[in-house]
């Protein structure tokens, strides 16, 4: 029936060996790169998410800066930004008791350096004055941004 058949010059059964882990699949590139950016994106959108209120009281800053008609309505508009600056970075409970002197050392103790005494006191009191003398707005327009972003800055740094 079968007529014997010889094997003797075959040789083994031969198994490959499992794929190696380097170099990766193309997919795994992919995979790593839009992980990398993913991440890298929201980074960058928590920093601009922290900036947001800084950004909105400069803004705020500028609308008032621009609008104002008369000197008493823009240091009373001013004061009052500076003040729900404070209150968002401070609390109100904290905030809300100071008037006069102490309003006035408050803006100049909290951030340091930046306005100087005159200007803290025309925030503070000249919104409440029949009288008001002249208002250094090229000053101002400086100084304000700068005592808002120190306030916030201190609040992220504390």
């Amino acid at each position: 029936m079968n007529p014997k058949i010889d094997l003797s010059g075959l040789r083994d059964l031969h198994i490959p060996q499992d794929p190696g882990f380097w170099p990766p699949s193309n997919n795994l590139w992919i995979v790593l790169a839009l992980c990398v950016a993913g991440i890298i994106f929201l980074i960058i959108a928590f920093h601009l998410w922290q900036k947001r209120p800084v950004v909105y009281a400069i803004k705020q800053y500028k609308k008032i800066s621009q609008s104002a008609s008369n000197n008493q309505l823009y240091l009373k508009q001013v004061s009052q930004l500076l003040r729900q600056v404070s209150i968002a970075v401070y609390g109100r409970a904290k905030i809300a008791p100071l008037s006069d002197q102490k309003w006035q050392d408050f803006l100049l103790n909290v951030a340091p350096g930046i306005l100087t005494k005159e200007i803290a006191h025309l925030i503070s009191f000249a919104p409440y004055q029949t009288n008001v003398p002249v208002v250094p707005h090229e000053k101002l327009n400086r100084l304000v941004p700068l005592w808002i972003k120190k306030v916030f800055k201190n609040k992220n740094s504390s």
